[in-house]
């Protein structure tokens, strides 16, 4: 069977007996299976979802055409298939023909498939592994029945979305291209049969395929899943993996983080000569050994991981490009290494959207505070933060620093130096907790003006949403900062207001004295920049809340965290020494509220764009 068998969230596998009720009859095969929707159509035929009438269950029907039969493909798809039964492969509940055509009823799979989730970003390295488990234990009984796949790729790996047991977190489907060992020969001789891009040399020049071949298979599976990349897919590389001396780049090359034994396994596994590859259990014992060694988040595995040492000498080859791969939720940005040796010192450039997202940040900042604190504005509000805006998207180091710089010019001449110094100061904080992020300093405006909607608190959700922890962190720290600087600048409560007792704006601005002794000390002696630290922290660990598995159980999850960073924020501000009657939060609960809409929102998303996506396809196959 292919990839198509597979029923996702929209498909009609999924529903509910009332609703396949409701769905129109479709033709009755073999004179039990109800057809009732086509899930797709791969090489050699196409997938129906159907109901067996006899035993009352969902099946897959696969239809191969007549031309397809006469070639022996099915007699044979259906011979080695019927002779597996494991919880790691899908199981064959029959086989028949009419005039009509041939059918294979299987059981029909609830959930979606390795290069899906993939993808999505839906996997950790450790859940990699487990379906790597799986595998190894599926691919080693078929080996013991004397069955080789001869097509393991991550579209013929299903990983159903409740499994019930370990064994079934993944299951190997599509034995068409399968060797009966011992049987007749499936193609003459230098024939090649399987899928390019996994194939080991030996097959893809045509020589026979055993059990060593499904071996390099899945540990070629395995690697693409942990870097993200398939060094057979290029051209060279193509052509080279079809020369029994020639290996394939290490994985820890890749991948530096991942355990020694992983990558000695791997390794091993994909050696060009297949008597030095070692075998399925020894696979299976590097995995095993490797699982509490990895980590258990999920996202994409995407953009060049290489160390400084290496960036030089990189530059003079091919540019890193989806070849290269980093761990899953990077804490930097990527980009392509520079071409020069220099370029171990040089910083790297940022993307496009991520300018354009700075400067409508840096936009909106601007013109706030020239339309709020200067009393004699030179320029326009609007013309200066479009100004600043342009500025800090073509330079975005050099912009962010020029428009502070002329902010607190502008407010100093402006006889405003306290409001220069907290300027000053504002600015500088993201430049020093993220240097290598210029895209990121002007974001963290977001917060207070989250505080003026009174969702400041939503603001640690929206920080979590960025990659890399420290990244999250650092945002989710400024956020607060920025809040409690905005708060006594505007003399507005955003999320704690200002403190009893502290002089109102025009009076502390106006002067440096007042300033660094009502002001900014007070900020750094009571503690009320504790709470920083607890938002920094939510934001860092909102990823590893939100898994992206369970809708219900996610939903618990965020609500928890939402609720303990409401109970963590309250009680550092407790902790501080502040006024009396000071610190109650101002919208907590709404703010509450609105980090559980932002941290499962992309999920949402997500979820809606698949089941889009299922009913065009369905459309366009019905």
């Amino acid at each position: 069977m292919t990839r198509s068998e597979l029923s996702t969230a929209g498909d009609p596998a999924t529903r509910g007996p009332r609703e396949r009720r409701a769905a129109p009859p479709g033709p009755l095969v073999l004179d039990r299976y109800r057809l009732h929707r086509r899930l797709g159509a791969g090489a050699f035929g196409t997938v129906w979802m159907a109901r067996d009438e006899r035993l009352d269950r969902d099946v897959a029907v696969k239809i191969v055409a007549r031309e397809r039969v006469v070639g022996g493909r099915f007699e044979r798809e259906a011979r080695a298939a019927a002779r597996l039964a494991h919880p790691g492969i899908v199981t064959l509940y029959e086989a028949g023909a009419d005039d009509e055509g041939a059918y294979l009823v299987s059981e029909l799979v609830r959930g979606t498939t390795l290069d899906e989730l993939l993808q999505a970003g839906r996997l950790s390295d450790r859940d990699v592994l487990t379906i790597g488990i799986a595998l190894c234990d599926a691919l080693s009984h078929a080996h013991s029945e004397g069955v080789v796949h001869r097509d393991v790729k991550p579209s013929n790996i299903l990983v159903p979305a409740r499994p019930t047991t370990r064994d079934q977190v993944a299951k190997l489907t599509d034995f068409g291209v399968a060797r009966v060992l011992g049987g007749d020969s499936l193609t003459r001789t230098g024939d090649v049969v399987g899928t390019a891009a996994y194939m080991a040399p030996e097959q893809a020049e045509g020589r026979e395929a055993g059990a060593a071949a499904d071996l390099y298979a899945l540990a070629l599976v395995l690697y693409e899943a942990l870097t993200g990349l398939n060094p057979i897919r290029t051209g060279a590389l193509a052509q080279n993996a079809r020369r029994l001396a020639t290996h394939l780049p290490p994985l820890r090359r890749q991948r530096r983080d991942l355990p020694r034994e992983l990558g000695q396994g791997i390794d091993q596994a994909l050696r060009p000569r297949a008597r030095e590859r070692g075998s399925i259990e020894h696979l299976r014992a590097a995995l095993t050994a490797s699982l509490a060694g990895v980590q258990d988040r999920p996202g994409v595995v995407a953009g060049p991981w290489r160390p400084r040492t290496e960036i030089a000498s990189a530059g003079r080859a091919a540019p890193a490009g989806p070849e290269s791969c980093e761990p899953r939720a990077p804490a930097q940005d990527t980009a392509e290494a520079p071409p020069a040796a220099a370029a171990a010192r040089a910083p790297r450039p940022v993307p496009l959207g991520a300018r354009v997202l700075a400067a409508c940040a840096a936009a909106a900042l601007i013109g706030s505070l020239v339309s709020h604190l200067l009393q004699s504005s030179p320029v326009a509000p609007l013309a200066a933060g479009l100004f600043g805006g342009l500025l800090v998207a073509a330079l975005p180091r050099l912009g962010w620093l020029i428009v502070s710089a002329a902010l607190c010019v502008l407010l100093a001449v402006d006889h405003q130096p306290g409001a220069s110094l907290g300027l000053a100061l504002g600015a500088l904080i993201p430049v020093v907790l993220l240097p290598f992020s210029p895209s990121a300093w002007p974001l963290c405006v977001g917060a207070p003006a989250l505080g003026v909607l009174g969702l400041a608190g939503a603001w640690p959700a929206l920080a979590g949403r960025a990659r890399g922890v420290w990244r999250r962190a650092a945002l989710g720290i400024t956020g607060w900062l920025w809040i409690a600087l905005a708060e006594r600048l505007a003399g507005t409560a955003l999320y704690l207001g200002r403190p009893p007792g502290m002089p109102s704006p025009p009076v502390w601005t106006g002067s440096l004295q007042v300033t660094v002794h009502d002001v900014l000390g007070p900020m750094i002696t009571s503690g009320i920049l504790l709470p920083a630290a607890v938002w920094g922290a939510g934001a860092a660990v909102l990823p590893w809340v939100v898994r992206g598995r369970s809708p219900a159980l996610d939903l618990v999850r965020v609500a928890a965290w939402a609720a303990v960073l409401v109970s963590a924020t309250g009680a550092a501000v407790r902790a501080a020494h502040v006024p009396p009657g000071y610190g109650a939060p101002r919208g907590a609960v709404l703010g509450a509220i609105a980090s559980v809409v932002v941290a499962l929102a992309p999920l949402a998303t997500r979820s809606w764009r698949s089941a889009r996506q299922s009913r065009r396809s369905q459309a366009g196959l019905a």
